[in-house]
């Protein structure tokens, strides 16, 4: 993805409140997209915040989104187009990180993150449709994978739900060609959220991924 939009002439950036070097994702991002790779050092260094300053794994996600909402601004008053991505991490790992603003309403810790997680992240969406160069721009939701506690996932569900990875664009330039239910994996998020930013390309399959917007099965329907 980052390499079709840089050869469009996008600007990029990945903000993460973490390590960039994390598993070699600044690696990964500045090679295939050559982003600006905006980590917990970066904001260290620009004096985001005190040199001193850490927590969970750097830095929180209150001040993620209050970032991302800076970094926005600068980006879309540029002429050229841009694709902002940036990862959450209060929710990860167990109990995750409880940040000051976060209301108590369950009896466990990790109950209260992930509903104060998904306050952020609404939030943040209803800031960005309020936003001048919202009508332009494709927000794409996505969850890199499962909660690592199956224990709380066991507690709260049962044996019988069938947990899945969250996945949801809004403001896309395309439109669903079926109403059913689909069953997909990762890789169809590839040339689905192509078509979603009005990208052409033939077929309806990129890779090992297929477009959900098409009828075409996913290679997991067919397998």
């Amino acid at each position: 993805l980052g390499e079709i939009l840089e050869k469009e002439g996008y600007n990029q950036v990945f903000l993460c409140g973490s390590d960039g070097g994390f598993a070699q994702r600044d690696l990964y991002f500045s090679q295939h997209g050559n982003y600006a790779i905006h980590d917990y050092y970066y904001a260290k260094d620009n004096g985001f915040f005190p040199s001193d300053y850490r927590v969970w794994w750097g830095y929180e996600d209150n001040k993620l989104f209050e970032y991302a909402k800076k970094e926005l601004k600068e980006l879309s008053a540029k002429d050229e187009p841009f694709n902002f991505t940036m990862l959450t991490a209060d929710t990860h790992f167990f109990n995750g990180w409880l940040c000051e603003d976060c209301d108590i309403i369950y009896p466990d810790q990790y109950s209260n993150v992930i509903r104060c997680s998904s306050h952020k992240v609404n939030e943040f969406v209803k800031w960005i449709q309020k936003q001048g160069f919202y009508k332009d721009t494709t927000i794409v939701i996505a969850g890199d994978h499962l909660t690592m506690d199956e224990e709380w996932a066991l507690q709260q569900f049962g044996n019988e739900y069938e947990r899945k990875a969250y996945y949801t664009i809004i403001n896309s330039a395309a439109e669903k060609q079926t109403e059913k239910d689909r069953v997909f994996v990762a890789q169809d998020f590839y040339p689905t959220t192509l078509t979603a930013l009005g990208i052409k390309y033939e077929g309806d399959r990129v890779g090992l991924g297929t477009d959900l917007y098409s009828e075409t099965p996913t290679l997991v329907e067919e397998l």
